[in-house]
């Protein structure tokens, strides 16, 4: 079977396993994880001794993703404990729902008829960058196992991502960042602005330097 039959399988698979999304009814939306904190909604710490992180509609991402570790990603969920394993979730990406409704940019053609099965054919992986800039910094590279779940909202398909478990921190303030790996130029469907509505082939950054906190888990009370 070809690279290709072999990637349109797997996203007549993935449709197939269709929940309640993570995100918003846009396409991409939910990127404002990184940099806008949900109202009303907090979730307990790892260091509480609660590995629960919530969604902005109060969504327990960890249970929805069967997710253990702590996770690190929406502002809710920016505590881990030191040297104990983390999970990095990061924005879903969203496509339109067919070839009959999508858009594109000038001088863009899909290799797939369907958006979200052509995301899927060039999606490569991620890599996932702690601390960049500094001397501690690290990179883990990963494939598109990193894709955990499809959902279905308003009718548009969305890949909800998550990392595996990655090696535990020293307490402090630390960054991760992550980057899409693409095989070829992918357009979600939904508009004609490249620089919103594409990934470029190769990779680029996907996330803000996203900071947290790795903190000294406490002790429980005596007595």
């Amino acid at each position: 079977m070809s690279p290709t039959r072999i990637r349109a399988a797997l996203a007549c698979a993935a449709l197939a396993t269709v929940l309640t999304t993570l995100g918003s009814g846009t396409a991409h939306a939910d990127k404002g994880w990184e940099e806008t904190a949900a109202q009303g909604v907090t979730a307990p710490t790892p260091s509480d001794g609660g590995n629960h992180c919530l969604s902005s509609e109060g969504v327990d991402i960890n249970a929805r993703l069967s997710i253990r570790e702590p996770i690190i990603g929406p502002p809710n969920c920016r505590v881990a404990v030191a040297w104990k394993p983390w999970v990095r979730v990061f924005p879903s990406w969203g496509t339109a729902a067919d070839a009959a409704t999508a858009v594109y940019p000038a001088g863009y053609t899909p290799s797939l008829p369907k958006p979200f099965d052509d995301f899927l054919l060039k999606f490569l992986g991620v890599r996932i960058t702690q601390d960049i800039g500094t001397p501690q910094e690290r990179s883990y590279s990963f494939g598109p196992e990193v894709l955990r779940l499809v959902t279905i909202e308003e009718g548009l398909p969305f890949g909800n991502f998550a990392s595996p478990a990655l090696p535990g921190l020293r307490p402090g303030t630390h960054t991760t960042t992550v980057f899409f790996r693409m095989a070829f130029e992918h357009c979600d469907g939904v508009g004609t602005v490249r620089e919103e509505n594409c990934l470029p082939a190769g990779e680029t950054q996907y996330t803000g330097n996203t900071p947290f906190e790795v903190v000294k888990k406490h002790a429980p009370d005596a007595g």
